[in-house]
C-alpha cells in the first residue's frame, strides 16, 4: 500500500492507494452498503446511500455518531464526514483489479490524527483482505505503535 502525508495551516492529510484483486462492483459494495462495510468496520452502517444521506458510527457505551455522505457515485466514489474531518474512497477499474484510493482530511482540532491515520491504514488492508478472501484481519496482528510513530515522524506531529 502506498501512503502519502501532507499538512498545511488547516490540518493533516493522508492519501492511501491499494490494489485489490477483485472487481469494482464488489469492492464498492464493501464500501457503500451496511452489509458490506460491517465486514471490515462493524461499527458503521448506512441509513441513506446518496449525497446528503446519513451513516452511523456506533461506539461502545456512547451515543451514535452521525455522518453525512458527501460524495456518492455508484462503483466510483463514496465520501463522508468523519467527525470534524472528511474521508473519501475513489475506485478505478483496471480490467482485472480495482485500484482503491483513500483520501482523509483532518483539521488540527481533531484529537487523535495519528491514531486515526493508522487506523485507516489498517482498514484499507482489511478491505483488501475481505474483498480477496472473504475474511477480515485480526486487529491484534497489526503493529499500531510503529505505524503511529512512522506517521508522526513523516507529518512532524506529536
Amino acid at each position: 500500500m502506498e501512503a502519502v502525508y501532507s499538512k498545511d495551516e488547516q490540518g493533516a492529510y493522508q492519501t492511501l492507494k491499494i490494489i485489490i484483486e477483485q472487481d469494482v462492483a464488489t469492492v464498492f459494495k464493501l464500501l457503500s452498503t451496511t452489509e458490506g462495510i460491517q465486514q471490515w468496520f462493524p461499527q458503521l452502517s448506512f441509513e441513506d446511500r446518496q449525497v446528503g444521506g446519513k451513516m452511523k458510527f456506533q461506539m461502545d457505551g456512547q451515543d451514535d455518531e452521525e455522518m453525512e455522505i458527501t460524495a456518492f457515485e455508484e462503483n466510483e466514489t463514496i465520501g463522508y464526514t468523519w467527525d470534524i474531518g472528511t474521508v473519501r474512497f475513489d475506485l478505478h477499474d483496471t480490467g482485472k483489479e480495482t485500484v482503491l484510493i483513500f483520501d482523509e482530511c483532518l483539521p488540527f482540532a481533531f484529537p487523535h490524527i495519528i491514531l486515526d491515520f493508522a487506523g485507516w491504514q489498517f482498514q484499507m488492508e482489511n478491505i483488501k483482505q475481505v474483498a480477496e478472501t472473504g475474511s477480515s484481519i485480526d486487529q491484534q496482528a497489526l503493529d499500531f505503535d510503529s505505524k503511529k510513530q512512522e506517521i508522526a515522524e513523516k507529518l512532524n506531529l506529536k
